[in-house]
């Protein structure tokens, strides 16, 4: 199996070289393709704009993601109250719409944001407060998980968890020694954590898997263990969403001062420095995770490498993650292919026409690869009952579990375009910004 992450250095360096390059220019060119490309259309936006427009999406987007988790928590309860199959299946429904708002925010990582803060913002020190100093993109949305080492803490119980318990048990290596042995795959709380309570290990059809997780709602039902996973379910969404919040926080357009807005995005001599973190932050995610670790079971042939492995719902993964690159690309705030929330001028339009190049397309293109299509995705903004040709309609542990799969080259080749055209792309775009 290739090492997907020397791979992933490699494409980084590789970028870095590829920007000092096209950064230079030299005598002896072609004037009349000079003379063609000096036709162009100028930047329609100031970088301070752009900035602001990223600040206010980013806050929109979070705001969003804190919406549908609510709704996610009231689904839960309903089922925690009632747990048959009708609202077990209204909760995983709740969840898929409440991971499509989560997965479009996903674009404002690497960039020095309060996601990806160490310290950070997030904790558990108890009750309802959900403040601290973790890095908040670990507790709420950690992969790969150890599925078995939260069924052990469950069954281990002899009251109710709080979140607090729960959240402190994150990378426990006594844990880890019941299962895998990683400590890195101790993950209690956060989106995947309650994808796996929801769904169920992904382990029918003898391992060659052909629907989602089939977790019966009776695991639910009763005193004792049932009733511990029902006060984990509930206790780790209510965490989830105040976690989103302290991230939300430190977007707020309403707060004057004391958070990363103010103080450090929008702060009076730190445009061109925000606007670089911007720009290496997309790239880098582009190339290490929506183009990258997420594409590892392009290699490994391994159903455990697919992201949303219990549900089944990873080509919404790669679906929404474009979708919010296209989103601060763009500065229209989307979900629902079609439909914009707010609008408002994007990075692309600090930019001029000639500057901008095919990075829209492109990320258009990556984005409408993935067809959400599945029987059990009707809940789905973008579910569709029909895929065009071309696009990704198989399901995606089938696709990377067999190279032979017809749709196989075409996940290849939007992994290439993502971690590779159109990150270039986007060094491009960054250069002739002079950043």
């Amino acid at each position: 199996m290739r090492n997907i992450h020397k791979k992933i250095i490699s494409i980084l360096f590789s970028l870095t070289l590829f920007g000092s390059l096209i950064s230079c220019g030299g005598p002896g060119g072609d004037n009349s393709l000079a003379a063609l490309l000096a036709i162009d259309t100028p930047p329609t936006a100031t970088k301070a704009q752009a900035l602001s427009r990223y600040a206010d999406l980013a806050f929109e987007s979070y705001s969003k993601a804190i919406v549908d988790a609510t709704a996610l928590q009231t689904a839960i309860t309903t089922f925690n109250t009632t747990p048959n199959e009708t609202n077990l299946t209204a909760a995983r429904n709740a969840w898929v719409v409440a991971r499509s708002s989560y997965l479009v925010t996903e674009a404002f990582r690497f960039s020095n944001g309060p996601i990806d803060a160490d310290p950070g913002f997030c904790g558990a020190p108890g009750g309802t407060n959900y403040t601290g100093t973790d890095e908040c993109e670990g507790a709420i949305n950690a992969w790969p998980l150890d599925e078995v080492v939260i069924d052990n803490y469950i069954n281990s119980l002899g009251s109710a968890p709080s979140f607090s318990d729960i959240y402190s048990k994150n990378g426990d290596a006594s844990l880890a020694g019941g299962s895998e042995g990683d400590t890195e795959k101790v993950v209690m709380t956060g989106y995947h954590a309650i994808e796996y309570l929801l769904w169920g290990q992904d382990n029918t059809s003898g391992g060659d898997n052909t629907v989602p997780g089939q977790r019966p709602a009776t695991d639910f039902s009763g005193g004792g263990v049932p009733s511990y996973r029902r006060a984990y379910l509930l206790e780790t969404t209510k965490g989830l969403i105040g976690h989103l919040t302290q991230i939300r926080d430190q977007w707020d357009p309403a707060t004057v001062s004391g958070i990363y807005r103010t103080d450090t995005f929008l702060a009076e001599g730190n445009t061109n420095t925000s606007l670089k973190d911007v720009f290496v932050g997309l790239t880098s995610f582009m190339v290490q995770e929506w183009g990258g670790d997420r594409l590892a079971g392009l290699d490994s042939e391994l159903q455990e490498d697919e992201h949303s492995c219990f549900s089944d719902t990873t080509k919404a993964d790669f679906y929404y993650d474009a979708q919010g690159v296209l989103n601060i690309w763009t500065g229209n705030f989307s979900i629902k292919k079609g439909v914009t929330l707010s609008s408002g001028p994007g990075i692309a339009d600090v930019l001029s026409g000639r500057n901008q190049g095919s990075i829209g397309a492109q990320i258009t293109t990556a984005r409408n690869t993935f067809c959400i299509n599945l029987d059990d995705e009707t809940a789905d903004p973008n579910y569709t009952a029909t895929c065009s040709g071309g696009t990704l309609s198989h399901r995606y542990d089938q696709v990377i579990m067999h190279p032979g799969d017809s749709q196989h080259g075409i996940l290849e080749n939007v992994g290439q375009l993502i971690s590779s055209a159109l990150a270039q792309n986007m060094v491009i775009a960054r250069n002739s910004l002079g950043l």
